[in-house]
């Protein structure tokens, strides 16, 4: 069943019937103004990172760093530790991300993050506003990112070390 196919792979039935919903509705809209539709690439490389960046592009604030290579996330701007939540599809896998993207955090059940994607410094130096990346507080993450986005722009950094 439909049903038993979502717990096998940790997906929410309800939110993937919705999404349904509002993807029909979509493109009813898009008939309307006569605007293209194309197939979904689904699985595709390009499709998987074009959904990583919208994600990151509303849900910035919601980064951790996996600090000790052990499953203990650091959220970046709470400072906050987590474990993955027991039912996320990468707590029983043997490659645990470095950096994710979450989308709840919950106090109550252990600290833990649920529904989790795994994310790179390079996304989220291109993604996340400069005001949300200068008002984080100190970390050995902010120095990473700090780091990728030195790396990205050598002409700013000559011009900062010629100041």
């Amino acid at each position: 069943s439909t049903e038993k196919w979502c717990r096998d792979y940790f997906l929410s039935c309800s939110a993937l019937r919705m999404a349904g919903i509002i993807r029909a509705e979509l493109g009813e809209i898009m008939k309307r103004l006569e605007l293209p539709i194309s197939e979904p690439d689904f699985g595709s490389k390009e499709n998987t990172l074009s959904i990583k960046k919208s994600l990151l592009s509303g849900y910035f604030m919601h980064i951790a760093r996996d600090v000790d290579g052990s499953g203990n996330y650091l959220m970046l701007t709470h400072r906050q530790v987590a474990q993955l939540h027991p039912f996320s599809s990468y707590y029983n896998t043997r490659k645990i991300p470095e950096w994710v993207l979450f989308h709840e955090f919950s106090i109550s059940e252990d600290n833990s993050i649920r529904v989790v994607s795994e994310v790179s410094p390079e996304l989220i130096v291109e993604l996340v506003p400069q005001y949300y990346f200068s008002n984080l507080p100190p970390s050995e993450s902010k120095d990473i990112l700090q780091e990728v986005i030195n790396h990205l722009s050598p002409v700013s950094t000559m011009k900062e070390e010629q100041k």
